[in-house]
């Protein structure tokens, strides 16, 4: 009788037979190359695929450098050409589609003259405000120049200011007068002769100069704060670059606005605390500098008539002043011997110190 526990011979599993070491290598060698085999099929087919891709890709590339490598061999003598070469003659075929282009469209006028208009605008900005200066004394003939004199009842001339057609001038007896001053020559050219050859203009005849208005002040005014002239000797007279002002100052401390037309007073200006030596406008504008022997420089803007700043530096009287168009003057000291360049803008000063002379060697007396 069979145990209770015990398995029928038909359901037991056959056991394989034990397989030695170098049996169970083989097996294993021979199930890897069986798994590896599709996937190196699977990758020699896709790197095929690639391949072929990539090389069409190349051959296109390489095609087309060929084809522009052709060109250029076509259009160059040859390989022995140089790069400059090359350059040259790209160069030369530019200049020529610029000359086809030309010659079909031709020039347009107007852009031209805007853009010489835009150059004049920019020049006569820059020269505004300082930035150019043009040398014109070489081309100045003074040798064919013609002068005419003007003599009259009067003290010494202390100053004159121009501004064409007109000049000003005051003297010592408190007198400003405005003159009329000659016409230049007209007509250099004659418009009768056919062949354009210059003719000499005729000088100019020598005859006075024209008054046109005088004002006189007065001495006995000197204690009325409320006149509204000079009541000492006036030492400096401007004129302003537009024609609209004329300023004059003297010992009696004064700086008095006029009309440069009618020569009426627009504004009297006492300020100063001792003489007005000089007066000068900025180029180009209606901006006033002024120098006293109070060893101030002061700075008005005639536009509003009003009075803007006081410079401080110098150590003595102020001799002259002067100025150009930039926001700039020179003032010229005396017994302290410096010259002082004021940077408006920038509140700063430039001084110029002057040395004593050169001592002259004294010869030895042999």
């Amino acid at each position: 009788m069979p145990a209770f526990f015990s398995t029928p011979s038909s359901l037991k599993k056959r056991k394989r037979p034990e397989e030695t070491g170098s049996s169970k290598r083989r097996n294993l060698s021979q199930t890897q190359s069986r798994r590896q085999k599709p996937e190196l099929k699977k990758l020699t087919r896709d790197e095929s695929i690639s391949g072929s891709d990539y090389e069409s890709d190349n051959n296109r590339e390489n095609r087309q450098a060929s084809d522009e490598l052709k060109s250029l061999d076509g259009e160059t003598s040859g390989d022995e050409e140089t790069a400059a070469e090359r350059r040259l003659k790209l160069a030369e075929r530019y200049l020529e589609n610029i000359r086809t282009e030309v010659d079909e469209v031709g020039f347009d006028a107007e852009e031209i003259d805007r853009d010489l208009i835009a150059e004049r605008l920019v020049e006569d900005v820059a020269e505004s405000k300082g930035l150019i200066y043009r040398k014109i004394a070489d081309t100045l003939n003074f040798q064919a120049t013609n002068h005419s004199w003007t003599k009259w009842n009067s003290d010494s001339v202390t100053s004159v200011a121009t501004c064409y057609p007109w000049a000003y001038t005051v003297t010592e007896d408190l007198t400003l007068i405005k003159w009329k001053i000659q016409d230049l020559p007209e007509n250099q050219w004659s418009l009768k002769s056919k062949k354009r050859r210059q003719i000499k203009p005729k000088p100019p005849p020598k005859r006075k100069l024209e008054q046109v208005i005088c004002v006189k002040g007065k001495r006995s005014k000197a204690k009325d704060e409320s006149y509204q002239g000079h009541s000492d000797k006036i030492l400096c007279v401007a004129a302003s670059q537009d024609g609209k002002f004329v300023v004059t100052g003297g010992k009696d401390r004064k700086i008095i606005v006029w009309d440069a037309e009618t020569l009426k007073c627009l504004r009297v200006f006492t300020h100063h605390r001792d003489w007005v030596t000089g007066l000068v406008f900025r180029r180009g504008t209606n901006q006033l500098y002024s120098s006293s022997k109070d060893r101030t420089v002061k700075i008005w803007s005639l536009n509003e008539l009003a009075y803007v700043e006081t410079l401080f530096g110098h150590q003595d009287e102020i001799v002259d002043i002067s100025a150009l168009a930039q926001e700039r003057c020179i003032s010229v000291g005396a017994r302290d011997r410096t010259a002082r360049l004021w940077k408006v803008a920038e509140e700063t000063q430039l001084v110029f110190r002057g040395g004593g002379g050169i001592e002259k060697k004294s010869k030895s007396k042999s």
